[in-house]
């Protein structure tokens, strides 16, 4: 291939790229930190882990010979943006802290990562028809996933899997060799922060859910915290308490004159909140993190208006306390612990109380051991402070929503 025939492949890629930033603006600064590559090597087009973009010239040529040039824009914008969000959500990195390793692994996971990006729709764009991409539908699996759900959910992927570079499963590619770019974490971070940024600036109507909640995660949303976590354990008080009422006959429905002569059941069973606070008490809690978890103790109580039991916990359960009122929860000055962490002994106390609670939340500052998995009654983590190392509970086999930064 001439060096002639490469600039102008290079050129069209370019022009595809300024058409994705004209479309979205919101992602011009990774659009344009990337370095354009053109190689034969990879199928369609690849990423590696410091924004080098490789691109098939055959590929390139073959879209603009296919269709008008707005509609082949359109689709080089497409893959430009589907790039560049591997390394947005950093999938090389997760696939590193997730194990993926070998080939079969690789080819998996891109899979799973393709899966979790291509739910969005995005306005201008089009998916390339000659190189479709996957949808989860394919197989059978719901939109809005995270990659490591639809890791373990996936099949072995075949051979002809496209591989996109280390950018997506972490693992070099021969084609990612000789003179490329890197980027410091500092770089990315600040990269990923400027687009986090203008995403959750944008008009509501031309994000996709997905990204609106990727840029709060990025940058830290603006809800207020306290309302969050007030309005996730009153579902989880919901989901809870349904599974501890039911309806009987055995005494008539207060309201049977309205429905007679047909006997309505009646709802029994016991209805008020049972919570459980599983408070972190290792020596990594500092003091200032132990009154931040008794104050959102002392908020538990004032907005259910019921008592709930505190488990102080480091690498044992201690003694359960009662607090029955925001006052008594501000009063405590000593909860026991100071050793190492681990919130499943904590867990397992809270599974043995009588009565057993509905919902369970942990306040950690998440340098702990986490369960493998879920449990039967609704449980929220609450982590608290920026502590350096600090982990969130595994998603799978919890939910993002059942996780909430306490600042």
């Amino acid at each position: 291939m001439s060096s002639d025939e490469r600039r102008r492949q290079a050129e069209r890629v370019r022009f595809g790229r300024a058409f994705a930033a004209e479309q979205l603006p919101w992602f011009a600064p990774a659009l344009f930190r990337c370095r354009i590559l053109v190689s034969e090597a990879v199928r369609v087009a690849a990423i590696d882990l410091h924004y080098n973009i490789y691109w098939n010239p055959s590929v390139v040529d073959r879209i603009y010979e296919q269709h008008d040039h707005t509609r082949a824009l359109s689709e080089l914008a497409f893959l430009w943006v589907h790039e560049i969000s591997h390394r947005l959500r950093q999938h090389g990195e997760r696939a590193e802290a997730l194990g993926v390793r070998g080939e079969a692994a690789a080819r998996r996971w891109n899979v799973a990562a393709d899966l979790e990006i291509n739910d969005g729709r995005w306005r201008g764009l089009h998916m390339p028809q000659a190189y479709p991409g996957q949808r989860a539908a394919a197989y059978g699996l719901a939109d809005g996933e995270l990659a490591e759900t639809y890791y373990r959910q996936l099949p072995a992927a075949a051979d002809e899997v496209p591989d996109e570079g280390s950018g997506i499963h972490g693992q070099p590619r021969p084609w990612e060799r000789g003179d490329r770019q890197r980027l410091s974490p500092l770089d990315e971070e600040i990269l990923r922060r400027e687009v986090a940024r203008r995403t959750r600036e944008a008009a509501d109507s031309d994000v996709p859910g997905s990204w609106k909640e990727w840029a709060a995660d990025v940058l830290g949303s603006r809800v207020n915290w306290r309302q969050r976590l007030n309005h996730r354990l009153s579902i989880a008080l919901q989901r809870g308490r349904g599974m501890r009422t039911d309806y009987v006959s055995g005494r008539p429905n207060r309201r049977q004159s309205v429905y007679h002569p047909v006997l309505p059941p009646t709802l029994a069973g016991d209805r008020t909140a049972n919570v459980a606070i599983v408070v972190d008490t290792s020596a990594s809690m500092q003091a200032p993190d132990l009154q931040r978890a008794l104050a959102e103790v002392a908020g538990v109580v004032r907005q259910l208006d019921a008592p709930v039991t505190i488990i102080p916990c480091d690498l044992q359960a201690y003694e359960p306390i009662r607090v029955v009122s925001q006052q008594e929860a501000f009063r405590i000055n000593y909860l026991p612990g100071g050793s190492g962490t681990d919130m499943r002994a904590g867990l397992t106390a809270a599974l043995k109380l009588t009565p057993r609670p509905d919902a369970v939340l942990v306040l950690t500052d998440g340098l702990t051991a986490y369960p493998d998995q879920p449990y039967a009654l609704p449980l929220l983590f609450g982590l608290i402070g920026d502590g350096e190392g600090r982990q969130p509970p595994p998603t799978p086999p919890f939910r993002p929503d059942q996780v909430l930064v306490i600042r």
